[in-house]
């Protein structure tokens, strides 16, 4: 009998998209933010409006309401996002999306029209004289490096009036295009079939290499039919980021990201100078795959391939959750209770299928106090620990729901973002290779360093690709061709000798390239995960009391900078030996995977 896969419930957050509460939902939200920018405009909220001392009572009605506001806005957003998500087609989900866009540009203008307000507020008598302020220190102490950033109010406007026609636009374009387009693909022994690009990647996982190399076959020719558009998309968004960066006065594209993500260059410099000392380590991983794939060297459409003695293990739905249930039980049963609840109470889509957003992630629902977790589940070990990972993402948002924090105080960096989804697939790793073995531990060591090199590897070769198509998008637009050198480049120099076939069109993808808020959407994954990865070995040098202030520094993720949150635990950041502490767990693994590939090596 073939299980159904579940798809995710939204009733718990609005009845319908036709229903009275979703309505008024939607009319409150129109009518809070004309209130508020009527409040604005009366008490003269503008950048430009001489400071006139500390004016506490004002500053709180604004926090308020932006809090409320932004409570209101991700709700609306995450529910309609549930919809198009799952189904591209929805036509009354997408209009509605689309009819929410131009309030969320006018409550991003009217933030920034705040923020540019908190700049010129005597920061230090806020503190002294508003709990409220306290509360939000940090928030406050950012907003005014922010203030320094920001163009004229109506420049400002302008910029979120014009977003969802821009870079919004161009963003939804190249979504549309992934999610909506498949291929008719025809393998031996089997039927011709219409395959989505999820479908695609599923099937590069497959035992016969002659499957994956027409599934890398076909996704290359699906990409490469609408690659004119995703060269318009990226161009586009790139050159729109680079105007916007050099008016607000940041020097870079990535300086403006690294502020972001709420860490320094030196951090940055530090992770990636021990990353790429370990290069030669994984690319010795994958000698060691090719070996065993009887190979000199591997073909982009065999990095996924498995590697096992005999047919690699699948999992069913109900197997996954058991599995992953067990092993977060072996750290801490509250955050066991916490993935048997998302599991009972329907807050996972779990199958691929047409219309469906590729990848999987997590959002957050704050005003329920709930998270959606989006899978394209199809039973493989990476599918168990890509369940792990979205798990600690929907965790993560429990220990800020938990704390209480407003949506001020919980506006995670990225680089922090990751690191509860690392831990929680460091806790599923573990617990697997714990009872596997030596053919079960080749399998699970495969898809644990397959995950490694991809953050370490391939995550730099993505940001080696982004920093070179900002800098040249300073001069022009690059062409197709151009973007696909620039990406082959890219992976020749971190995959180096160990590859002999790459994937020219990974930009046309990657959704992460499409974000006009979110520029550099890569080197966050490598901290993630090498930061968890170093949390998780505190962890079991000194297990005691260990979760609950591992739980606190999730709740205080919005609360500071990375480098002041990671002392607590001793960690520094800017300390290069740091990550080649974290890195030396992977090579580890390595020493241990080509023992295994030597012995059982066809």
């Amino acid at each position: 009998m073939i299980q159904t896969l579940p798809h995710w419930q939204l009733e718990s957050i609005f009845p319908g998209l036709d229903s009275p509460a979703f309505r008024e939902a939607q009319e409150r939200f129109k009518r809070d933010l004309t209130t508020l920018e009527a409040l604005m405009d009366e008490r003269q909220i503008y950048s430009q409006r001489e400071p006139s001392g500390a004016e506490v009572e004002l500053f709180e009605t604004l926090l308020e309401r932006f809090n409320a506001l932004y409570t209101t806005a991700t709700d609306i957003g995450a529910y309609l996002y549930g919809f198009i998500s799952t189904d591209a087609f929805n036509d009354q989900a997408q209009a509605l999306y689309s009819e929410l866009q131009p309030l969320t540009s006018t409550l991003s203008a009217l933030h920034k029209r705040f923020l540019a307000w908190l700049g010129a507020q005597p920061l230090e008598t806020l503190l002294a004289e508003s709990e409220l302020a306290r509360a939000h220190a940090y928030f406050l102490r950012r907003s005014q490096v922010m203030a320094q950033h920001l163009m004229s109010d109506d420049a400002e406007a302008l910029a979120s009036a014009l977003e969802p026609v821009a870079g919004s636009a161009w963003s939804k374009l190249q979504q549309d295009l992934v999610s909506r387009h498949t291929a008719r693909l025809s393998l031996p022994g089997r039927e011709e079939a219409e395959v989505t690009l999820s479908e695609l990647e599923i099937l590069q996982q497959d035992e016969s290499s002659a499957v994956r190399e027409a599934a890398f076959g076909a996704e290359i020719a699906l990409l490469e039919r609408n690659a004119v558009s995703y060269a318009a998309a990226i161009n586009s968004i790139k050159g729109e980021v680079n105007e916007l960066t050099r008016r607000r006065g940041w020097p870079s594209a990535l300086d403006e990201a690294l502020f972001d993500s709420a860490i320094s260059r030196a951090a940055l410099g530090a992770m990636q100078q021990a990353c790429s000392e370990q290069f030669p380590v994984f690319r010795r991983y994958l000698k060691a795959k090719a070996r065993f794939l009887g190979k000199d060297t591997l073909p982009w459409y065999d990095l996924t391939a498995p590697v096992s003695v005999g047919a690699p293990r699948r999992y069913s739905w109900d197997e996954a959750q058991a599995l992953v249930l067990t092993a977060f039980a072996g750290y801490s049963e509250k955050l066991a209770a916490f993935a048997q609840r998302t599991f009972a109470e329907g807050w996972c889509d779990v199958p691929p299928r047409k219309g469906k957003t590729n990848g999987a992630f997590c959002m957050d629902v704050p005003g329920v106090k709930e998270s959606r977790v989006l899978l394209n589940f199809g039973g493989t070990l990476d599918d168990l620990f890509t369940l792990a990972h979205e798990l600690g993402h929907a965790y993560h948002n429990h220990c800020l729901f938990e704390a209480e924090r407003t949506p001020l105080q919980s506006d995670t960096p990225m680089t922090l973002a990751e690191t509860a989804s690392i831990f929680c697939e460091t806790i599923m790793v573990n617990a697997a290779l714990a009872k596997a073995d030596e053919t079960e531990r080749l399998a699970i060591l495969e898809q644990d360093l397959h995950g490694s090199t991809q953050l370490v590897i391939d995550i730099h070769s993505r940001f080696l690709f982004e920093q070179g198509v900002f800098d040249q998008r300073h001069q022009r637009e690059l062409s197709q061709n151009e973007l696909k050198q620039l990406m082959q480049e890219a992976q020749q120099a971190t995959y180096g000798e160990a590859l002999s076939k790459h994937h020219p069109l990974m930009w046309a993808r990657k959704s992460h390239y499409y974000s006009t808020g979110q520029g550099f959407y890569n080197y966050p994954y490598t901290f993630g995960y090498l930061f968890g990865l170093g949390l998780y070995a505190q962890y079991q040098a000194k297990p005691e009391g260990f979760a609950e202030r591992y739980d606190h520094l999730l709740s205080c993720t919005g609360l500071d900078d990375a480098a002041t949150l990671a002392r607590r635990f001793g960690i520094d950041i800017e300390d290069v030996a740091f990550w080649r502490g974290s890195l030396s767990i992977a090579a580890a693994r390595v020493a241990d995977y080509e023992k295994l590939v030597a012995r059982f090596a066809p």
